[in-house]
């Protein structure tokens, strides 16, 4: 059978920026000239493994959004270890503004994978929502679902045990990163014991006890940094969820 050759012109810079734009919850129920428009003026940039996307160093306050591949947050300890505290992904957003409550003091963001990220100042932001106001309702739904996410957290952390508190991130990023394999749902996220030790505030050695524990009641495997949760009814039932 042949192979179909596209036809029609390429798309443009300003297209291909657009279609990002359009996948990300901030901009959403703009038309396409309305994010043409504005990918003309927020600048648009490739952030490749490894590279910083932000840090405590930098100057001024900005936001940042993922619109492709993911980012890793950490924060440093006393003796220079890097504690991680979350995985981004397309629509997050990161960085520091204060009038809109987004402060992440002593964070670094890093590109885990290639990465596509949009970034404005305090003054474009508002001039952005002076022309469109349904950026700042997109804001304001955005950072409304953040701050509930983040006090569900915290209830999490205080309230419940290791065991509970690993099978509520494990749901979580299933429910992000997952996706469907013969043996159950593959977590599509490269994750030592270390980084989920960070993530719910214990010790890779009690994580490692941890997982055995649920490994041997059939309900994930971890393996050289990709996990496999094998019955999700079951790990939703210990979460809670």
């Amino acid at each position: 059978m042949p192979v179909a050759i596209p036809t029609g012109a390429p798309l443009t810079d300003a297209e291909m920026k657009a279609g990002l734009l359009r996948e990300v919850d901030l901009f959403a129920g703009l038309s396409l000239d309305q994010l043409r428009e504005i990918s003309r003026t927020l600048p648009m940039t490739t952030c490749h493994t490894g590279g910083l996307v932000t840090s405590p160093d930098d100057d001024g306050e900005r936001l940042f959004i993922v619109k492709r591949g993911r980012v890793r947050l950490y924060r440093l300890t006393p003796d220079g270890k890097q504690l991680t505290l979350d995985i981004l992904d397309k629509g997050r957003v990161v960085g520091r503004m204060s009038w809109l409550g987004q402060e992440l003091n002593e964070v670094y963001a890093e590109a885990i994978e290639d990465a596509v990220v949009c970034s404005f100042t305090p003054d474009e932001l508002r001039r952005l929502i002076d022309r469109f106001p349904g950026i700042g309702l997109n804001m304001i739904r955005y950072l409304s679902d953040r701050l509930a996410a983040s006090e569900r957290e915290r209830e999490v952390m205080a309230f419940r045990s290791v065991e509970q508190r690993l099978a509520t991130r494990l749901v979580e990023l299933a429910e992000r990163f997952g996706q469907p394999d013969a043996g159950g749902v593959a977590i599509d996220a490269r994750l030592t014991q270390q980084e989920l030790a960070d993530m719910i505030g214990t010790s890779r050695e009690t994580l490692a006890t941890t997982v055995s524990s649920l490994r041997e009641r059939g309900m994930l495997e971890m393996q050289n940094q990709r996990v496999l949760i094998r019955d999700m009814d079951r790990l939703r039932e210990l979460a809670g969820s």
